[in-house]
C-alpha cells in the first residue's frame, strides 16, 4: 500500500513539472522548451528538457510562453520578423526619412530664390513728376474767428455786432504738382497745392452810435444789411521721407514722416447798408478785411502702393499732422456818418495748435510706356486750439478805453472756445497725369 502511494505522489509530480514547463522565443528566432529557475535584472536561468540548467541575458529573449499547449498558437499571433526584414525595413525608414528632408530642403530653396525674384522686381530707381487739376472745399480760420467775436460781443457787450449766413467752408479750384523719387527701399515726396475760391457775404449788422466809441448807454443804434465779395487762397506744401521694411513687387508698404507747411489768406469787401436813423445820422459803412494764416509742423503716418492688372496701381497715403503758428485779421471800416468819412481799425492776432488727419488715395492706369492718367481725392482737417493772442482797436489814432486792454487779452480765450469748434479743412477731387524717368 506504502509502494502504491509513494508511485502515484511520483507520477503526479512529474505531470506537475510537465505541465509547468515554459516556451523560451529569442529574439532571433530560436525556441527552447525549460523551466525558468531563477532570474535577476540580466539574466535567466533555465532548465531545460533534457536536464542541463543553462544561463541566459535578458537581451536575447523575446518572450516566455507558460505551458506547451499554447506555445504555437502565440508564435502564430505575434511572428518575427527575419533579419532580412529587418534590414528591409528600416531601409526603407531611412529612405522615407532622407525624402522628407529633401522634399523639406527644396521647399526652402523654392521660398528662397522665389524671395529673392520679388526683391529683384521690387528694386526701384525712378523720378516722377506729376500735375492733377480739380475742385473741392477749404475752411479757413479766420473767417469763424472772426464771427465767434462777433457772437461774443452780441452776448456779453453793449456794443454793435455782425452775424454772416455766409457758409464758413468755400468752393474752390485747385491743382497740385508733385515730384516722387524713388530710390529701392527709400522714397522722397515734395507735394504742392494750392486752393482758390470765391464765396459772397450775407447777413446783418447792429450798430451803436452817438453815444461814443463802444458805449451802450447812450446814442442810436440801427441795423444794417450786408453785401459784399470775397476770395480765398489756400496752400500747402508737403516733404515727406518713406522706407520700406518688407519690398514686395506688387504691394509696397511704407512709413512715411515729413514736414509740413500751410498757409492761408481770405479778402473780403463788405458793404453794410442802412436807413438814416431819426437824427439823420448814416449808419452806412464799408469793410475791407484781410485774414492771414500759417501753420508749420510735421507728419507721420503709413503709405502704400497696390499694382494689379499690369497697367493699373492704387497709392495712399494715412497721416497724423501736429502743426501750430500765428493768425491775424485787419478789419478797415469806412462810415459815411460823418463827412467825409469816418476810419475806424479793428485787429485780431493770436497763435494756434493744430492738429488732425490727412488722407490721399490715387488711381493710376498707365496709357503708354512711361506716361499714365490718374484720378486722386484727399481730404486734411484740422482742430485748431487756442492759444495766446490778443484783440487790437484802434479808432482816432489810439485804443478807445485803455481799461479794457486785460479784457481784449484774456476775454477771447476763455469765450472763444465756447463759441467756435475750430477747423482747418480742404478736400479736393483732381484727375492729371504722371510721367516716370527710369534710371
Amino acid at each position: 500500500m506504502k509502494q502504491s502511494f509513494f508511485l502515484l505522489c511520483t507520477v503526479f509530480l512529474f505531470a506537475n513539472v510537465s505541465l509547468q514547463s515554459e516556451t523560451i522565443l529569442f529574439k532571433s528566432g530560436e525556441k527552447i522548451e525549460g523551466s525558468v529557475l531563477g532570474q535577476d535584472k540580466d539574466s535567466v536561468t533555465i532548465k531545460l528538457a533534457d536536464g542541463n540548467t543553462k544561463v541566459y541575458p535578458k537581451s536575447l529573449i523575446q518572450k516566455v510562453f507558460y505551458g506547451r499547449k499554447t506555445d504555437s498558437a502565440a508564435l502564430k499571433k505575434e511572428p518575427q520578423p527575419s533579419e532580412k526584414e529587418k534590414k528591409q525595413r528600416e531601409e526603407k525608414e531611412l529612405a522615407e526619412k532622407q525624402k522628407r528632408e529633401a522634399e523639406e530642403l527644396k521647399a526652402k530653396e523654392e521660398k528662397l530664390k522665389k524671395r529673392e525674384e520679388q526683391l529683384s522686381n521690387a528694386k526701384r530707381h525712378y523720378i516722377e513728376g506729376s500735375l492733377g487739376l480739380g475742385s473741392g472745399e477749404n475752411q479757413m480760420e479766420l473767417r469763424p474767428f472772426f464771427q465767434s467775436i462777433q457772437i461774443a460781443g452780441l452776448l456779453f457787450g453793449g456794443g454793435g455786432a455782425e452775424l454772416q449766413s455766409t457758409p464758413y467752408k468755400t468752393k474752390n479750384h485747385s491743382f497740385t504738382p508733385r515730384l516722387f523719387y524713388a530710390w529701392n527701399r527709400l522714397t522722397v515726396e515734395i507735394r504742392g497745392t494750392e486752393a482758390t475760391g470765391n464765396f459772397n457775404v450775407g447777413g446783418f449788422q447792429t450798430i451803436s452810435s452817438g453815444g461814443g466809441s463802444g458805449s451802450s448807454s447812450s446814442g442810436e443804434k440801427s441795423t444794417n444789411a450786408l453785401f459784399g465779395n470775397g476770395d480765398t487762397k489756400f496752400q500747402k506744401v508737403s516733404t515727406r521721407i518713406g522706407f520700406t521694411p518688407y519690398p514686395h513687387p506688387f504691394f509696397d508698404f511704407q512709413f512715411v514722416a515729413g514736414v509740413e507747411r500751410i498757409w492761408t489768406k481770405s479778402n473780403q469787401e463788405v458793404a453794410s447798408i442802412g436807413g438814416l436813423t431819426s437824427t439823420g445820422n448814416n449808419p452806412s459803412r464799408a469793410d475791407f478785411r484781410d485774414s492771414t494764416h500759417s501753420l508749420k509742423g510735421y507728419s507721420v503716418g503709413i503709405g502704400y502702393e497696390w499694382k494689379f492688372w499690369d497697367r493699373f496701381s492704387l497709392q495712399g497715403q494715412i497721416l497724423h499732422l501736429d502743426m501750430q503758428g500765428p493768425s491775424s485779421f485787419r478789419s478797415n471800416e469806412f462810415g459815411f456818418e460823418t463827412s467825409p468819412f469816418k476810419y475806424r481799425q479793428f485787429g485780431l492776432d493770436y497763435q494756434w495748435k493744430s492738429t488732425g488727419t490727412e488722407v490721399n488715395v490715387k488711381l493710376s492706369t498707365k496709357i503708354k510706356g512711361d506716361v499714365s492718367f490718374f484720378l486722386e481725392a484727399s481730404n486734411m482737417v484740422l482742430k485748431n486750439k487756442l492759444g495766446s493772442g490778443y484783440i487790437t482797436e484802434n479808432e482816432g489814432g489810439g485804443n478807445s478805453d485803455p481799461s479794457q486792454i486785460l479784457v481784449k487779452i484774456y476775454a477771447p480765450q476763455i469765450l472763444i472756445p465756447m463759441l467756435l469748434d475750430s477747423k482747418t479743412i480742404l478736400t479736393y477731387v483732381q484727375i492729371g497725369a504722371n510721367y516716370r524717368f527710369n534710371f
